[in-house]
């Protein structure tokens, strides 16, 4: 998992409900970020068993050291067990120069529920919003309900 330091300020942003097919853009505005966990609280159910899983997640926002608006660089990601990356490498920061993918997971098993996903960036940011796609083609169970965490 990550490195989390112990003086880690920890802040609770609440939970955010997603549609449950395409895109949902989460307007978050929040500054000075170094790490987010998102707590998967609620899927939406389907009739047959099937994976959940996210095809992308963007982050945007601004560098401190820079404070243009851009699609933020994941320095590193995890998840617990419940849950894998299946781009781990192609969505992590490697060099500024390459094209970063974004992140896409899946589920190991048909219940998704109390898992998370736990994202660092290289240096505090200032993250406007994240975009979730997710069951674009039916194929996948949806996730519905997240809860955000914001540490600095």
């Amino acid at each position: 998992m990550l490195n989390i330091p112990d003086n880690a300020k920890t802040t609770d942003l609440g939970n955010f409900n997603l549609n449950n097919s395409g895109s949902t853009k989460l307007t978050l505005n929040i500054f000075d970020i170094r790490n987010l966990e998102v707590h998967i609280v609620d899927i939406y159910e389907t009739s047959d068993e099937k994976f959940c899983k996210f095809d992308e997640i963007y982050i945007f926002g601004s560098l401190k050291s820079s404070g243009n608006f851009v699609r933020i660089r994941i320095n590193e990601v995890n998840v617990s067990n419940g849950l894998r990356i299946l781009n781990k490498e192609e969505s992590e920061y490697y060099s500024r120069q390459d094209y970063q993918e974004p992140i896409q997971i899946i589920s190991r098993t048909f219940n998704c529920n109390e898992e998370s996903i736990f994202i660092e960036f290289e240096e505090n940011i200032n993250i406007d919003y994240l975009q979730f796609v997710q069951n674009q083609n039916n194929e996948y169970k949806a996730f519905r309900t997240l809860n955000i965490k914001a540490l600095s």
